[in-house]
């Protein structure tokens, strides 16, 4: 047997110690990872733009700096009046190593000369290929106003909008505009000319054109509508005692009694007008003239009174009428393939139909269309001012205008507002939602080509229409 002194002993652990140390520093979970060198760090995904530039300075085109409002996917850029959008230098910010594409072509330095006049796509591009995809929308406008604009339609998931302000003093349009889609596939932008539903805005129509028949001496305010002696005797002879005392003001200021439901948009309550009437007429019903309820199909049985009365279809009507104030009005078109040049989409949010209901019917209650240059024509035609002609004298404006004894509302507006002065309206349908307010200086309308469902949504359009016509006053437009 051989045997090993202790000093070979020490020795020969100690070389052993050093193998087996070697060899755990040369362990698996060491080695480099494969492609990468030693210490590499991941490639970043960072994407965003944090900031975009366009200014003055830098472009002779302009009258002031620009401004842009971004959401997830879309960049809006109001460039102030008096400005030109094309060839504008774009400055943007990025993340660290991410680069930036406008329309296909790489910009340098993420600065590009851009023609803001068309809809252009940005691709931010991450060191690790990562994408995010923007549209930019650009338009001439003022900015203190569009700001208020850009945040809410994206909130609401709105595809476009359509806004003014009117300065009563000189009965016209001070500033107008629009942005987003009228036609969301196509990327057709829409514009200030362009026509959007106004759901109940029609009211107001509506109003005025029975307002007209009451000038003329057609009809009388307190005119019964049913029964034996109404004017609708010959379609409606035989109803309830109550059903026979409503007058045509009872309909305008929707205190006709009828509370129970609402026949204008219920499948189950018949497919013709007169159907629908007759609904409302077997319905439970107050006292005619002692409480409000809103209610849409006291307006459907005013458009089959105007029809009666003056002989002609209510559209063609409106169009009558509004001839000497140079206003042009449509209705609504039943579907988007059959939509007219330069009428905006109308789009729903879920499973809806936003053309489920035959304009036909529901046109007198909700169906007008019209752009918001037409619609200040209608307002500053009936608002008494001595710039413009009016269609209708100071004695039937007065009674238009003049406030139900037992609810905020005239005949076919709405007054008393805990916000602001004046007169006002909503409209709301599946794929619409519009207002607009008739203040003691300026008049405010905002139309939507959607509705959103989210409970806040009409009490924000609502304020913000008011935050416009107050900012339009500060800014002393």
């Amino acid at each position: 047997m051989m045997m090993i002194s202790l000093g070979e002993k020490a020795k020969f652990c100690l070389v052993l110690s050093l193998f087996i140390a070697v060899l755990a520093s040369c362990s698996k979970k060491n080695d480099p990872v494969p492609g990468n060198p030693p210490n590499a760090t991941a490639a970043s995904a960072a994407k965003e733009i944090i900031n975009i530039s366009i200014l003055k300075a830098e472009n002779a085109n302009l009258t002031g700096n620009g401004y842009y409002f971004k959401s997830a996917s879309k960049i809006y850029i109001t460039i102030p009046l008096n400005s030109n959008l094309n060839n504008v230098k774009v400055n943007f910010t990025l993340s660290s190593k991410a680069t930036i594409k406008v329309d296909g072509i790489m910009l340098a330095n993420n600065t590009g000369n851009l023609d803001l006049s068309k809809t252009l796509t940005a691709v931010v591009t991450a060191e690790n290929g990562d994408v995010a995809t923007y549209t930019i929308l650009a338009q001439i406008g003022i900015k203190e106003i569009d700001e208020m604009i850009y945040p809410f339609i994206e909130k609401y998931n709105i595809p476009a909008a359509s806004y003014a302000i009117g300065k009563n003093s000189v009965e016209d349009i001070i500033y107008k505009n629009a942005c987003g889609f009228a036609n969301v596939d196509a990327k057709e932008r829409a514009q200030p000319d362009y026509e959007f539903r106004l759901a109940s805005m029609t009211k107001q129509h509506t109003s005025i054109a029975v307002m007209t028949l009451v000038q003329q001496g057609k009809i009388g305010l307190n005119d019964l509508v049913f029964g034996p002696t109404g004017i609708l005797k010959a379609s409606f002879p035989t109803v309830g005692p109550k059903s026979a005392k409503v007058t045509v003001k009872h309909l305008l200021e929707h205190t006709a009694g009828y509370y129970l439901g609402d026949p204008m948009f219920s499948s189950s309550a018949g497919t013709t007008l007169d159907q629908k009437i007759q609904t409302m007429l077997g319905s439970a019903q107050n006292e005619p003239g002692t409480s409000y309820y809103y209610y849409n199909m006291g307006y459907g049985v005013l458009g089959k009174i105007i029809e009666l009365v003056s002989g002609k279809e209510y559209g063609a009507y409106l169009k009558e009428i509004y001839t000497p104030a140079g206003v042009a009005v449509n209705l609504t078109s039943s579907s988007p393939t059959s939509r007219r040049a330069k009428e905006a989409i109308c789009y729903p949010q879920g499973s809806a139909n936003a053309y489920g209901n035959d304009v036909q019917i529901y046109k007198a209650a909700g169906g007008v269309s019209i752009n918001v240059d037409n619609l200040f024509k209608v307002l500053y035609a009936v608002d008494g001012g001595a710039i413009k002609p009016d269609i209708l004298n100071a004695a039937t404006r007065t009674l238009m205008f003049t406030k139900s004894p037992v609810a905020n509302y005239t005949l076919g507006w709405r007054t008393g507002h805990s916000l602001f002065e004046g007169f006002y309206h909503g409209g709301n349908l599946i794929g619409t939602a519009t207002f607009w307010i008739y203040g003691p200086e300026y008049s405010v309308a905002i139309l939507l080509n959607s509705r959103s469902t989210e409970n806040s949504f009409d009490t924000d359009l609502i304020v913000l229409t008011n935050n416009v016509m107050r900012k339009a006053k500060d800014l002393n437009l």
